[in-house]
Order: structure tokens, then C-alpha cells, then sequence
């Protein structure tokens, strides 16, 4: 059976991205399970049911390709600011928090996810890890990967295993915290928020990371 084409959405966006706004929104504030097609077809403003099977085919296929945007667009920034560092030379550890936290910090992208991409991380990395980690690891990741090499490279006098624990932790902590600050922007807290405003989210934000992995280790 041959689908018509949905209605187009307002807002000048395509029907297309208004569907992924609005999934990903729905993904964020209720988890993966608790969100069916229809909902996001109404939370859309379409008219036909059908709306997310003709653009994206199964519920999975959504999923992967709102992971992957997000992971492509953070990348992006990430490889970029990694090689204008690499390319001044002396790359301190600083340096590599910045690539790391900034291009999670001011993600934006046509379909909304500078408003909701951490709290759907979170959703996918506790309902559908696997997946998430398959969907966006490998090519989508690189500049990540480039970010631990150096990490490991300046902090080198630490042992390996402890290394790649506070790299645990300072990723949890920042996705927490960028997940928070979503939260936060939707019930109000504006540029001028003590916590949350830019820059001292931003800031603050870049020093947490970089405390987490500068700080003395001990044990007992």
C-alpha cells in the first residue's frame, strides 16, 4: 500500500525534522518505552498516523538516526577544535577539556537537540545501551577518541586504570550536568541564571571536568 505524504509542519521546518523535535522532546521527558509513534505524531502536529513509519520506517530506525545526528553534529566540533589546538602546538590539558566539554555544551542543531539531546542520551544509555554505544561509537566518535589519547598522553603520570576511571566519571558527571542544564532552560532559567546562565555554565562546567581528572588520588 502506497503512503500519501504527511502534511507539512509549521514553524518553516519540514515534516521530517518536526517529527525528530518532537520524538526526541518525548524520548527525553518519558524514556524510550513509554513513548508510542502516535504520541510523537501528535506532539508533531501531523494528521497521519503513519507519519513516522513513511519517514523513518521502524521505531529502532528513529532512535538511530537521532543518536546518530546528535554524535555527528558534537564530532564535528570536536574534531575541529582538536586540530586548531594540535596545530598551535603545546597541547595542554585544558586544551582537550575544552574539545571535550564544548561541543556538548553548545550543541545545536535544526531539529532542537541543543534542548534535549542529553536527556535522550540518558534515556538510550538506560533502556538501550547496546544500541546506543553501537550507534554512536566508530566513525561518530572520533574526535572522542582523539580527546582520551591525549588525555592519557598528558596525564601520564597517573596510572592507566585510574585515568580511564576519572574519564568515567567526568563523562557521567558532564552529561548529568548538561542533561540538568536542559531541564533547567525548560523551566525558565535564562543567560542571567546563577548556575546556568552562559558563560558560567560553561565555565564551571570546564573547570568540574578538569578537577575531576586533575585531582589528588587517594586511597583509604
Amino acid at each position: 500500500m502506497n503512503l500519501a505524504r504527511p502534511q507539512s509542519a509549521g514553524r518553516g521546518g519540514t515534516t521530517r525534522n518536526e517529527l525528530k523535535r518532537a520524538a526526541r522532546r518525548l524520548f527525553a521527558e518519558r524514556g524510550i518505552a513509554a513513548v508510542g509513534m502516535r504520541e510523537i505524531v501528535e506532539a508533531a502536529g501531523q494528521r497521519n498516523a503513519a507519519a513516522v513509519h513513511y519517514y523513518f520506517g521502524s521505531k529502532d530506525d528513529l532512535l538511530r538516526e537521532l543518536v546518530v545526528e546528535g554524535a555527528d553534529l558534537i564530532d564535528t566540533t570536536r574534531m575541529r577544535m582538536i586540530d586548531e589546538a594540535e596545530a598551535q602546538g603545546d597541547l595542554t590539558l585544558r586544551d582537550v577539556v575544552r574539545a571535550l566539554v564544548i561541543p556538548n555544551a553548545e550543541l545545536a542543531g535544526e531539529t532542537g537537540e541543543g534542548e534535549t539531546y542529553f536527556r535522550f542520551m540518558t534515556s538510550m544509555q538506560t533502556e538501550r545501551r547496546q544500541m546506543f554505544d553501537q550507534w554512536a561509537g566508530g566513525e561518530h566518535s572520533a574526535g572522542y577518541v582523539r580527546c582520551l589519547a591525549h588525555f592519557h598522553r598528558l596525564l601520564a603520570d597517573l596510572p592507566h586504570a585510574l585515568v580511564n576511571q576519572r574519564l568515567l566519571f567526568a563523562g557521567l558527571s558532564l552529561r548529568t550536568l548538561l542533561a540538568g542544564r536542559e531541564t533547567a532552560r525548560d523551566a525558565g532559567a535564562g543567560a542571567d541564571h546563577p548556575y546556568w546562565g552562559e558563560p558560567v555554565a560553561l565555565a564551571g562546567m570546564i573547570d568540574a571536568v578538569e578537577a575531576i581528572l586533575l585531582g589528588p588520588a587517594k586511597r583509604g
